[in-house]
């Protein structure tokens, strides 16, 4: 479901007066700003409970905002403030913590599936535990290799080991595929 229609959805729940709903609907990864309008209000209504539709009726009115351009103004008059509000600001590495360093590393994701992979070899040993065991010492592997291995490690897993393997690699993948990684490209066109 896009941001558009969970936020379309949202106000429905709340002209309904489903503050659940809403809350539900808007508490998802990308709908931050959004889950705060409807927590802002749920949180007023647990307080004035005379006032709870008042406070849902503004947060759906913050929710539309979000979603309906002003269509009668076509000039270009306030286009730089209204980029500079929305255009995220990019942090130094300095200032990223280790999470947020983490995440912006698809190179680290790889060395992590491989560790698991290698980890999920050392519990249940096969004969594909020779695809990443023989190249852990090697330094001059490059992370589209690894993602190879790991694919071939996967396909070649077998039992208990092919359910671990199956998850370390579908997490591996939906994250490149969030990033919109280089590496998943370089698997799709190997020139």
């Amino acid at each position: 479901m896009s941001v558009t229609n969970r936020i379309e959805r949202a106000i429905k729940a709340l002209e309904a007066d489903k503050l659940k709903e809403a809350l539900y609907l808007t508490d998802k990864s990308g709908m931050e700003r959004f889950n705060a309008f409807v927590r802002e209000a749920a949180q007023k209504a647990l307080d004035d409970r005379e006032n709870a539709k008042k406070y849902m009726m503004e947060a759906r009115d913050k929710l539309q905002a979000t979603i309906t351009a002003p269509l009668d103004d076509t000039s270009l008059e306030g286009v730089e403030e209204m980029l500079n509000e929305t255009a995220p600001k990019a942090k130094s590495t300095s200032e990223m913590t280790d999470e947020e360093l983490y995440e912006a590393c698809p190179e680290c994701h790889i060395a992590n599936a491989v560790a698991a992979v290698s980890e999920v070899c050392d519990k249940h040993p096969q004969t594909v535990c020779t695809l990443i065991n023989s190249r852990l010492d090697r330094e001059d592997i490059q992370p589209e290799e690894w993602l190879k291995v790991l694919l071939e490690a996967r396909e070649k897993s077998e039992g208990e080991a092919r359910q671990e393997v199956d998850l370390i690699v579908d997490d591996l993948m939906s994250y490149l595929k969030r990033k919109n990684s280089p590496f998943l490209k370089a698997l799709t066109n190997p020139n």
